[in-house]
């Protein structure tokens, strides 16, 4: 996060995950669920 005047700055995302066909969206895991937990690793390892 960045500091202004001492406080803290909120910073929002989002993760926005695609996928073009509805193949293997019935699967427990699947790339929609990949994608995501990409993304969230990503965010995570920005944070200060």
């Amino acid at each position: 996060m960045s500091k202004d005047n001492g406080k803290p700055k909120t910073i929002r995302c989002v993760v926005y995950t695609r996928k073009s066909t509805d193949e293997n969206l019935d699967l427990d895991f699947n790339s929609l669920d990949a994608q995501r937990e990409a993304g969230e690793a990503y965010i995570k390892s920005q944070q200060n």
